[in-house]
């Protein structure tokens, strides 16, 4: 029942009937009257719950028209709320982080029956005295390639594939991660998401040798208390023929296809292909995932960067068989360089990429993506609003990867990658479709949602109101709108399905903050919409284009591009998926404040849309002067926690934490799977914890 119609109806029944029952004092009865009115008025607010309207995303229409003088009200006062939460935050002077000592000796091994079938012991461990080399174990989250359910399953065999040190690396111990079973007791809960929820071991720790000594850190330290593996000639590797070698040795389980010669776009790579080696040729071939780390000309790639890099194309490409490729993808800034000459894309390659990444390496500026769209508004023909310009160009090339990820340089994940992206492509696929786009807007906050699947998924319905129901239609508006490319719902109403469609579906967007609704905040690029309905256009964003992405997800943008439609680049895969009925989904990976409010007002402040969304309103932690509410977190485009822990990891000091007297004293810095961002300027003396948000 609508707002009117329930005050109406309170109205009529009680009012009216009392009234015609008392004599006819008609000042007595004017006032009684005006009275009982207030009174049911202000039950009837307080009872009226905001529910979506038609499923085109937007707040209903009867928000937007009844309310609209009391939201310009609130809104000429908004700046009370956002000062709210800073008075709120400065009376919390505590900082959880600095107050942890988050080291190997506080370790608590979990309690039975804790299993994980993929932590093996480390045979080197023997010969070492120290504590934490016995310790270490090795871990290997990748499935059993060898087994014959595996073998029944895929099209073809596994190969295992040369690494850096020469040596096959299912036979190599030194290009293994290590890791130690069990968290340092007491650790934080994270505050949003939750381990089990996205199926990563929670119960598990690294320190800056079991994670990155493979990869050459600590290769010229003279401390022995940590097992050290063979050192390599990193500028003589070949990361690119590594990969191109390993995904040949295992083309039987892949669909590859050639560069796509007759795409009309500026070629990047040519394809080599040998014969396959089939064990089961009517089996599926297995899908395959471009990694594209986001980089740029003039970048000063630091040791700590190139670990990095190394670590993503080991644990994703080489460990897997080729389940993944990593690519470079830098932006060369200057447009006028030529870099579809040879010469000119070498120059520029050698003057700016370590040696051990040239053959990995994709390089593209704005002119050679933003040719194919003659369409689009030339004003959107830079980087900053058209991010997934160079993602399109990929796909267009590279028709043999199912998905993508767009990888931010920035980015740091302190776990085993290969378990991250494999648990999170797993989250999306057991995604129903039924109040997805509902829940997806909400930071999940465990203490008080409860179980995802359970009390959530119950609190999002009753509060969601009708919500996204497969793809949207708008018949009067197609000359404006896409055609929608995805798939119908199998029943009319979304309470008629039982959590049942999309399960098993892979999702077409991945992303790691809430997809919101910009409508309605005050978000700073919530119109950057050209074509389409303008600002009335149904649309949702995620902060940080960091996600997952597929290919045929991808192929829409580039359509919408070629038709002269373009939302800007927090919005654009969230809002074509939306447009076009795909699968789209938040995963709510563990994020952890510095700042320990209580897990309610931590809801209050993050989830201060509408019914409890993150966005939909002026209070909405995106809309500007309130993203202060980021500042200490695990995650953000600016956040805090990252450069505390993150540099204590790597055994520098932060703030009174981390650094050769405090691990003396409390033992070496170890930190379970965290996901980071930003992470920049990777040296011991950087100033990594002093980013600021607008007020």
């Amino acid at each position: 029942m609508t707002f009117i119609a329930r005050t109406g109806a309170l109205f009529n029944a009680s009012v009216g009937g009392l009234v015609n029952m008392m004599p006819a004092r008609t000042g007595y009865r004017s006032f009684l009257s005006l009275t009982v009115f207030c009174v049911l008025f202000v039950f009837a607010f307080a009872e009226f719950e905001f529910k979506d309207g038609p499923p085109d995303g937007r707040i209903a229409w009867e928000f937007q028209g009844l309310r609209d003088d009391e939201l310009r009200s609130q809104e000429s006062n908004q700046h009370s709320f956002a000062e709210r939460y800073l008075e709120e935050a400065k009376t919390v002077t505590t900082s959880v982080f600095k107050n942890f000592k988050s080291t190997f000796k506080r370790l608590k091994v979990p309690n039975p029956p804790y299993q994980n079938p993929h932590i093996y012991d480390d045979p080197r461990a023997s010969v070492h005295s120290s504590e934490t080399a016995k310790a270490a174990k090795i871990y290997r989250p990748y499935p059993d390639y060898n087994s014959e359910e595996w073998k029944r399953t895929h099209r073809g065999a596994f190969v295992p594939c040369m690494g850096p040190r020469g040596k096959k690396l299912d036979e190599s111990l030194d290009d293994s991660v290590g890791v130690y079973v069990g968290i340092p007791e007491g650790f934080p809960e994270p505050t949003f998401g939750s381990y089990d929820v996205i199926g990563v071991d929670g119960q598990l720790s690294y320190d800056r040798y079991t994670r990155y000594a493979a990869y050459g850190y600590g290769e010229n330290e003279a401390t022995t208390d940590w097992i050290r593996p063979a050192k390599v000639e990193w500028d003589s590797v070949n990361w690119g023929q590594l990969q191109q070698e390993c995904v040949e040795a295992n083309a039987g389980r892949y669909n590859l296809t050639s560069s796509n010669d007759k795409s009309g776009l500026t070629s990047w790579f040519k394809r080599r292909s040998r014969p396959a080696n089939l064990i089961n040729p009517d089996a599926k071939p297995d899908k395959r995932t471009a990694i594209l780390i986001r980089s740029y000309t003039d970048k000063e790639y630091s040791e700590n960067d190139k670990q990095v890099i190394r670590s993503m194309v080991q644990e994703w490409s080489l460990q897997s068989g080729g389940e993944y490729e990593v690519f470079l993808l830098v932006h060369v800034k200057d447009d006028s360089i030529p870099i579809q000459e040879a010469e000119a894309y070498d120059r520029v390659l050698q003057d700016n990429i370590p040696p051990e990444f040239w053959n990995m390496t994709i390089l593209w500026n704005v002119p050679m993506v933003g040719e194919r769209y003659n369409k689009l508004d030339p004003a959107v023909l830079n980087v900053h609003q058209s991010q997934w310009l160079p993602i399109q160009h990929f796909v267009l090339e590279y028709p043999e990867f199912d998905f993508v990820w767009n990888w931010e340089i920035d980015t740091r994940y302190t776990g085993h990658l290969y378990e991250f992206s494999e648990a999170i492509a797993s989250f999306g696929r057991k995604q129903p479709r039924r109040g997805l786009w509902e829940r997806s807007e909400r930071f999940y906050l465990p203490a008080i949602h409860g179980g995802f699947d359970t009390d959530f998924r119950e609190m999002v319905a009753e509060k969601g109101g009708s919500g996204v129901w497969g793809r949207l239609g708008y018949e009067m508006q197609a000359d404006k709108l896409p055609t929608p490319k995805g798939p119908s719902p199998p029943v009319l109403l979304p309470e008629d399905d039982n959590y049942e469609w999309g399960v098993g579906e892979d999702a077409d967007f991945i992303g790691f903050l809430p997809v919101f609704n910009p409508y309605r905040t005050n978000w700073v690029l919530r119109d950057d919409v050209f074509g389409y309905l303008g600002t009335e256009t149904p649309r949702r964003a995620t902060i940080i284009t960091h996600s997952r992405v597929s290919r045929r997800l991808v192929l829409a943008m580039d359509d919408e591009n070629m038709n002269g439609r373009h939302v800007g680049s927090e919005m654009n895969p969230q809002t074509v998926g939306l447009l076009h009925g795909y699968k789209v989904t938040y995963a709510p990976h563990p994020i952890w404040s510095d700042k320990p409010l209580a897990p309610r007002r931590m809801d209050r402040w993050f989830n201060s849309g509408v019914n409890g969304r993150s966005g939909s309103s002026m209070d909405s932690p995106f809309s500007w002067g309130r993203e202060q509410r980021f500042k200490d977190l695990s995650w953000y485009y600016r956040c805090n926690i990252p450069g505390r822990l993150y540099w204590n990891l790597l055994g520098w000091e932060k703030d009174t934490t981390g650094g050769p007297d405090y691990e003396k004293r409390y033992g070496r810095v170890v930190l379970p799977s965290m996901f980071f961002h930003p992470i920049k300027d990777v040296s011991p003396d950087s100033d990594s914890m002093n980013y600021d948000l607008p007020i």
